[in-house]
């Protein structure tokens, strides 16, 4: 099974972990699709690390932000046709390939497509306010 070239943008099957339950648990409870908004390296370690926002059919909750995904942006990024938010307020880091899935139906493939571009901008800058700001819920998965 051939992974898929590591870029922004990038919609990926992955086995995030909820904030919410981080604290009780190592792993989640289920596989989700997770948009790739960042990567990088740390210079005393090996490997690429990655930042990753969950994509869930749940509206975020009152202390959850998110962007609803248009139609067409589900489509571009082969996600189903349901309602669906990137959720902003919160991310895993994790190195890269480490807890990727296989897609559902499709054992030999690791990523749905690409958010278009306009779109990721728009994530990766509510991302990046939300840093500044310090307040997104991080769960560091990388460190094991």
């Amino acid at each position: 099974m051939p992974l898929p070239e590591l870029t922004l943008g990038l919609v990926v099957h992955y086995e995030y972990l909820w904030f919410r339950r981080s604290a009780t648990s190592a792993t989640a409870d289920k596989d989700h699709p997770a948009c790739i908004v960042a990567t990088f390296r740390h210079k005393d370690r090996q490997g690429d690390f990655v930042v990753y926002r969950p994509v869930s059919h749940t509206p975020p909750s009152a202390d959850q932000e998110g962007v609803e995904l248009p139609d067409s942006v589900k489509a571009k990024a082969g996600l189903d046709s349901a309602p669906q938010w990137v959720l902003v307020s919160e991310c895993n880091v994790d190195t890269w390939p480490f807890d990727l899935r296989p897609l559902p139906n499709q054992p030999d493939r690791f990523h749905y497509g690409h958010l278009p571009p306009r779109m990721f901008k728009l994530i990766r800058d509510r991302f990046v306010a939300r840093y500044r700001a310090r307040t997104i819920k991080l769960v560091n998965r990388g460190e094991s």
